[in-house]
């Protein structure tokens, strides 16, 4: 099973999905990221990024990372640090490292920085690797 089989509208990541994030990834060596400038209707208090999608953009790259390398995973658990606001309007950097892998248990870092590589936003995550067959709607 190919990811175009399993992404026909993913809010995070797919680009057919008319309201959703359209994120696209980068491997570059070490780093793992997206570049990803925050629109209006994602705003929560006025001119800043709700944090329901800041915890989207994390959980995106932290499991898009396994993911582009052939695993196939789940969130289990996900823990957020909210430090700074989040401008609407501004590019971000989304980034994602694997911390730990114990059998199909992955413990990832996930952080968002503004263009000047302040860190905004950061979460550590658990996800779990699944059979691509269970990521089917049945």
């Amino acid at each position: 099973m190919q990811k175009n089989d399993l992404d026909h509208y993913c809010f995070g990541c797919s680009a057919k999905n008319p309201i959703g994030l359209k994120l696209e990834f980068i491997r570059d060596g070490e780093s793992f990221y997206s570049d990803y400038t925050p629109r209006e209707e994602f705003q929560g208090y006025p001119g800043i990024l709700h944090g329901g999608i800041t915890a989207t953009l994390l959980d995106e790259v932290m499991a898009n990372n396994l993911f582009t390398q052939g695993f196939f995973v789940v969130t289990a658990e996900m823990n957020i640090r909210y430090l700074h606001k989040i401008p609407i309007g501004e590019q971000l950097r989304i980034h994602s490292k694997i911390l730990k892998q114990d059998r199909r248990l992955y413990e990832m870092e996930g952080w968002v920085e503004n263009s000047q590589g302040k860190v905004l936003a950061k979460a550590t995550g658990k996800l779990l690797s699944v059979k691509p067959g269970d990521l089917k709607q049945k």
